[in-house]
């Protein structure tokens, strides 16, 4: 790539990310692609052994968050796709919504002029599975909120944008397999003396808009019966809330712990608590702190009965089932952990499990215990 075209994309990247920059809806209104430069190899973690296990396939009577289709049995080169994806290798771009301050799963690197991060790698590899090139791939900043609007609306083909698996999302939106597994925490002062959720009776405790963080913030594993509960906040980011935690106007902020160990690490002034946090919760109750991410695509048989309806679920399911192969492939051939290495080692609290170490027999959804 010659020196002016890369300076280009930059700037291109810088536009599409920049806060001020995006439309009332939550995306930009005129998105570039990008292309981020080859990165340098780090230290992988061993790759966990993928059982071969075959998992639930076909409609559920009963919904389970992390159950996504069975992935198709290999990539098929360009030309042969099936109808979604097809779609998206004849626009010959793919467009992908991230939000794009999560830290270190997507934000802008102001010294390069480009998005990185570890979810802007899986678009890149989405994109090197339709394409056989990383680079043809627009990527579009959405807020929480904004995330199911931006697919329905067709501004973007998929979302991967700290996106927790729930069976009420589900009802609106198509999820890939688990590619991983976050957990519910809170970000405090350092000098609040705050540590434990009974700690946080009666005070501000602030959640971005769309986010599953919100309903948690009233059902805290661990908090003391007749107490007085928290009071939610609500902000449009999860940057918001930061900034309203330093100018003193809340008292913590709730999220996934991975999007908060981010902050930590650019303000030393806040701390991530623990799951000590929750003591005296139950197992039943630490369950409901899992915040297992997936990758989002639109539901496009929504509003259409019969053989309509149909046929767009055949072709929603056919787009999952390809990105869940993608997936199993980057977890099996190490690049996952690749990944893994680059972004998150780095992260004090996030550690390197891969999903099919929770679900032995990914994408079926039953859980398991980690090793």
């Amino acid at each position: 790539m010659s020196a002016p075209r890369a300076v280009r994309i930059g700037l291109a990247a810088l536009l599409l990310l920049l806060p001020g920059g995006l439309s009332a809806c939550g995306t930009t209104g005129s998105p570039l692609p990008y292309t981020a430069g080859t990165r340098a190899a780090a230290p992988v973690p061993s790759p966990a052994s993928v059982p071969a296990g075959q998992g639930a396939a076909g409609q559920d009577a009963q919904c389970v968050p992390r159950r996504s289709e069975q992935p198709v049995e290999a990539l098929t080169q360009p030309g042969a796709h099936a109808q979604r994806v097809a779609e998206i290798e004849e626009r010959q771009v793919l467009r992908v919504g991230v939000v794009a301050e999560a830290r270190p799963f997507a934000s802008m690197n102001w010294h390069t002029g480009v998005p990185e991060g570890f979810e802007i790698e899986l678009a890149r590899e989405i994109a090197r599975a339709i394409f056989g090139d990383p680079s043809r791939v627009e990527i579009h900043a959405v807020d929480t909120r904004d995330r199911e609007k931006a697919l329905a609306e067709d501004e973007v083909d998929v979302v991967i944008g700290t996106m927790t698996m729930t069976c009420a999302r589900k009802e609106r939106v198509n999820f890939s397999g688990v590619y991983f597994e976050a957990s519910f925490t809170l970000l405090v002062s350092r000098n609040s003396g705050l540590s434990t959720v009974a700690d946080l009776s009666g005070r501000r405790v602030c959640s971005s808009q769309g986010s599953t963080s919100i309903g948690k913030i009233l059902n805290l594993p661990g908090f003391p019966e007749g107490r007085p509960e928290p009071v939610p906040v609500s902000r449009v980011g999860s940057a918001d809330c930061l900034a309203a935690l330093q100018r003193g106007e809340v008292d913590a902020v709730a999220s996934d712990d991975t999007i908060l160990a981010g902050m930590e690490q650019q303000d030393p002034t806040v701390r991530v608590l623990g799951r000590e946090a929750f003591a005296g919760a139950s197992a039943a109750e630490l369950a409901t702190l899992d915040e297992p991410y997936g990758m989002a695509v639109a539901r496009t048989d929504l509003g259409l009965t019969g053989p309509a309806a149909e046929a767009r679920r055949k072709a929603d399911s056919d787009l999952v089932a390809f990105l869940n192969r993608m997936l199993l492939d980057m977890f099996t051939d190490g690049r996952w952990q690749r990944l893994y290495a680059d972004f998150l080692s780095d992260v004090p609290g996030i550690q390197a499990h891969l999903p099919t170490e929770r679900q032995p027999h990914w994408p079926d959804g039953q859980v398991g215990q980690v090793g």
